[in-house]
């Protein structure tokens, strides 16, 4: 069974109240950034999930969002304290996330990992499993390549960047870390709205592999995780639907995860630097002292 108009319509949803989350939560990072708009904070975050989604391990999304924040004013020492107080809360949460769903959906995780096992070792999926990992080894050599070709100065002074971070104060990390919890919350609710009807399939196995697939990725060195979170998505829903079904699933929940949001730093780059483009062209022009043609003699007085 397809997931119908209106669960895409709320998967849709769910993406879109997620990038407001963020953008909230960005500039309640923040704090005294000159002017950062609720809009140029989604444009920041959506120029880390471009670079997030193509690149090694992720390692491209921090930079961009660190090289966007300066673009639009926000000092280096503030931009790295807020990127740096995000990302601990980020992985201080999903810590605790991972043990909280490990305890509750015990059973389910052990039957979900003896399943893909049994999948990965069987004779049609080993040369699946060999090109996979050969693209995870790729991909975490190229990851390392990039990591030294980052340049040292655009992290600015560590020293005033925690000075940044402790002015925060626990009320503002608090919000923050509950603006993550909701964000955390949106992204883990698309899988399960996309299933919602589909026979055979329980609620705690869908819950507890969409937290998986979403947030195994950060392990993994392949760019979004390619490779290993379509053999888990597969693996995961083998046997409850068929190939043609389970196909277009999967296909719609990397749109609504992943492409939308990265569709969206793309499109908001491109629109950035062909205005930078004109703007140099109009520049070029005035310093030359060009002009547009003006019309022939004449011209107007025809008709």
């Amino acid at each position: 069974m397809l997931p119908s108009p209106t669960l895409h319509l709320a998967a849709l949803a769910l993406c879109a109240t997620d990038v407001v989350v963020r953008a909230v939560r960005l500039r309640l990072l923040m704090p005294g950034a000159s002017g950062l708009s609720l809009w140029q904070a989604v444009t920041i975050n959506a120029y880390g999930d471009v670079a997030s989604a193509v690149t090694p391990g992720r390692v491209g999304g921090d930079p961009a969002r660190f090289w966007a924040c300066r673009r639009v004013g926000v000092e280096a020492p503030r931009a790295l304290a807020g990127l740096a107080v995000e990302t601990l809360i980020d992985w201080v949460l999903l810590a605790a996330a991972t043990v909280i769903l490990g305890l509750a959906f015990a059973d389910t995780a052990a039957a979900g990992a003896r399943h893909l096992v049994a999948l990965a070792t069987g004779p049609t999926a080993r040369l699946l499993v060999a090109l996979v990992l050969a693209l995870a080894l790729a991909s975490a050599v190229a990851a390392r390549w990039y990591r030294r070709r980052l340049p040292a100065g655009t992290l600015g002074s560590l020293a005033a960047a925690w000075q940044r971070a402790r002015q925060l104060g626990w009320p503002c990390v608090t919000l923050a870390a509950t603006l993550t919890m909701l964000s955390m919350a949106l992204r883990l609710a698309i899988l399960p709205v996309l299933v919602a009807g589909q026979p055979g399939l329980t609620t705690g196995a869908v819950v507890l592999g969409s937290f998986t697939l979403l947030f195994g990725q950060l392990a993994l060195p392949t760019p979004a995780g390619a490779g290993a979170v379509e053999l888990g998505f597969v693996g995961g829903f083998a046997g409850t639907m068929s190939a043609g079904a389970l196909a277009t699933l999967l296909l719609a929940w990397r749109v609504y995860t992943l492409i939308l949001p990265a569709a969206l730093g793309a499109l908001l780059f491109a629109r950035e630097a062909l205005g930078r483009r004109r703007d140099l062209v109009d520049r070029e022009i005035a310093a030359r002292g060009l002009r547009p043609p003006s019309p022939q003699c004449g011209e107007g007085d025809r008709g």
